[in-house]
């Protein structure tokens, strides 16, 4: 197999605090990641050195592209010759959906797959930890919590099915920024941790809105108004749980029914970037 084309799906986040800074300069966190199935497309073939191809103007610089970082860790790691990427870029950058770590994860584990290399989980959750928080999740994908710094993962079943509208503004909101603003003495203040019952607890999707939150909505709302004004506008049409995804811009209303779902999308999508979203759970 000289080339091989995947999905790289999104995610978002059903639950998220934020506690204290760490040494490393990331944020210990406490996380329920969810997979959703909103995705770009990849190509990657196996080449004498890395290279990469994007319809993104944003992706352009190497330093900072994750893609890349990931392709030479494997390269450094493995040595392997390189890797040639084509990335089909569609999720949407700065919304919180976790686009590029997904794509950074994507290669990671394929990259591999064209020289038939084999490797131990824990090896590769090594090497996605040190490109990002939310990489690591994406090599386990599906439902999972989080702590540490997002990388610490358990996987998780909800027995329940629910549709996902997701709605993404026309504004970007950088992870950065938002970790740098967050006030971290005005985050709700617990002892231990908040979600780590869940997968005792049962929950039902109906009763995520009075257990769960994202300690960036405060933060990001007051930046950015019509974002909670998009959330309440999820709720007033049939929601059962609303939330920011990461530090935003997108926000998520979950349904019981794909008629209620549905219902939302057709009015909403008149003033919003709308799309109808399924969970993606991992057998």
């Amino acid at each position: 197999m000289d080339s091989i084309k995947i999905k790289a799906n999104a995610k978002i986040n059903l639950a998220l605090a934020v506690k204290n800074k760490r040494n490393d300069g990331y944020h210990e966190v406490e996380v329920i990641y969810q997979e959703i199935d909103y995705y770009d497309t990849l190509n990657i073939a196996k080449s004498e050195k890395i290279e990469m191809f994007t319809d993104s103007s944003l992706l352009k610089n190497e330093a900072t592209n994750l893609c890349i970082i990931a392709a030479k860790l494997l390269k450094e790691e493995f040595k392997i010759p390189g890797l040639s990427i084509r990335l089909d870029k569609k999720l949407p950058i700065g919304a919180g959906l976790g686009g590029g770590s997904s794509d950074a994860a994507a290669i990671l584990k394929n990259g591999l797959k064209l020289y038939g290399i084999t490797y131990s989980t824990d090896r590769l959750l090594n090497i996605a930890a040190k490109i990002g928080a939310d990489v690591p999740f994406f090599l386990i994908g599906g439902t999972a919590y989080g702590t540490g710094k997002g990388e610490i993962l358990k996987a998780l079943k909800i027995n329940e099915k629910y549709f996902i509208l997701l709605v993404v503004p026309e504004v970007r909101v950088s992870t950065q920024w938002a970790y740098k603003n967050l006030n971290l003495a005005l985050t709700r203040k617990y002892d231990g941790y908040k979600f780590k019952g869940f997968e005792l607890q049962n929950l039902s999707v109906k009763n995520f809105r009075s257990e769960f939150y994202n300690d960036f909505e405060d933060l990001v709302f007051k930046e950015f108004p019509n974002l909670s004004f998009l959330k309440e506008e999820l709720y007033n049409h049939g929601a059962v749980f609303a939330s920011l995804s990461g530090s935003g811009s997108a926000l998520y209303g979950l349904y019981l029914s794909k008629s209620s779902a549905e219902k939302a999308n057709k009015i909403l999508s008149h003033r919003f970037k709308c799309r109808l979203c399924r969970p993606v759970t991992e057998e």
